[in-house]
């Protein structure tokens, strides 16, 4: 009786075989949402990126422009010297063009053909235009509306700006790009003169 009770104590191999599957099939599981975890945080760091890129843009843009005189607001071609023109909130243009600080003719504009915010500077021959948004961005508005610009008005210039936009990374699907708007509203630093 001793020597049949000794046989019976351990694991039969199907007791083994039933074991192994089931941690078999947890560690498949738990390596899929390792997996998903990783591609989400991936995913989510290349549009905080891209975010970043169009706030870095938008900045720019408020900076230079807080200190510059001189608004012109329009979709077409934008005069080297200092011509002023206003662009209400329905009449929301495409580009705006400006004197910065230091006396160059700057404007700002979106280029419909790469999706890009472009900035152009007016004063240098020949025109230098570049892009300040990554290519992970693509700008599908952008509006400018203009208040204040005209001598004697009496009004302190003021430039909102609204952009829609959406991620273009290679990485990811169409459904995981990101649409967003962003708005800021900027007004004259120096006085109007």
């Amino acid at each position: 009786m001793s020597m049949h009770t000794k046989a019976n104590k351990g694991f039969t191999l199907i007791e083994m075989l039933v074991a192994i599957s089931i941690f078999a099939i947890v560690i498949i599981i738990a390596i899929g949402a390792l997996l998903n975890l990783a591609r989400a945080s991936d995913r989510s760091q290349a549009v905080l990126t891209a975010i970043n890129n169009l706030d870095f843009a938008m900045e720019q843009m408020s900076r230079t422009m807080r200190v510059g005189t001189k608004f012109f607001c329009s979709d077409g071609v934008h005069p080297v010297s200092a011509q002023t023109r206003n662009c209400s909130y329905s009449q929301r243009k495409s580009a705006v063009s400006f004197t910065d600080q230091d006396g160059r003719r700057l404007v700002y504009r979106l280029n419909p053909s790469t999706q890009a915010l472009e900035r152009e500077n007016l004063s240098e021959v020949p025109k230098r235009t570049f892009a300040i948004t990554a290519p992970e961005i693509k700008v599908e508005r952008l509006s400018f509306a203009v208040l204040g610009s005209l001598p004697n008005d009496n009004m302190q210039p003021k430039i909102s700006i609204n952009i829609k936009a959406r991620t273009a990374i290679p990485e990811l699907k169409d459904e995981d790009q990101v649409s967003f708007n962003l708005q800021t509203t900027i007004s004259q630093r120096g006085f109007d003169i």
